[in-house]
């Protein structure tokens, strides 16, 4: 259950005037997430775990999640934290969606990096005398990405 504080810190991250979507009309605009962020969705601590704010914002309005559910977005706007804008569903539920706004991608773009690359890459940076940025300028990556490599968020399964 969310506290009181918690969700007055919580609206206080939140603009309500945020765009209208056409294919949720009805339900007004985007409730907008003005705090931090990652990819693009938002995120906020809450009983010292890092959350995503729409299911701070179903648990707010609706109640807890449920054990394996998702909140899906409606108006499929990643920042969006508008409990009319969000429903439960399954990860087949979420895919459905998915693919029926036609946001689905069948065959992505190869990946741009190598297990190679990414041992490259960290024995660079440990090496020193190279950034984030001049790594993802070397490799034609975002800095993040370099990130998320260096810190093994992504690219784990690469022993260095």
């Amino acid at each position: 259950m969310i506290d009181e504080k918690t969700t007055a810190r919580f609206m206080s991250k939140v603009d309500k005037d945020g765009p209208t979507v056409s294919h949720v009309d009805g339900l007004g605009n985007c409730w907008l997430w003005t705090a931090s962020r990652c990819r693009g969705y938002g995120q906020m601590r809450v009983d010292g775990r890092t959350r995503r704010a729409h299911r701070v914002s179903w648990a707010i309005h609706n109640g807890p999640v449920l054990a394996g559910m998702f909140v899906c977005h409606r108006c499929d706007t990643r920042a969006c934290v508008n409990p009319a804008h969000l429903f439960l569903g399954t990860q087949a539920d979420n895919i459905r969606d998915c693919v029926a706004k036609g946001r689905f991608v069948r065959n992505p773009a190869p990946p741009k990096l190598t297990d190679v690359n990414v041992l490259e890459i960290r024995t660079l940076y440990a090496m020193g005398g190279i950034s984030y940025m001049g790594l993802s300028k070397r490799f034609g990556v975002a800095k993040g990405t370099i990130s998320d490599i260096i810190s093994r968020q992504t690219w784990a399964h690469v022993a260095a």
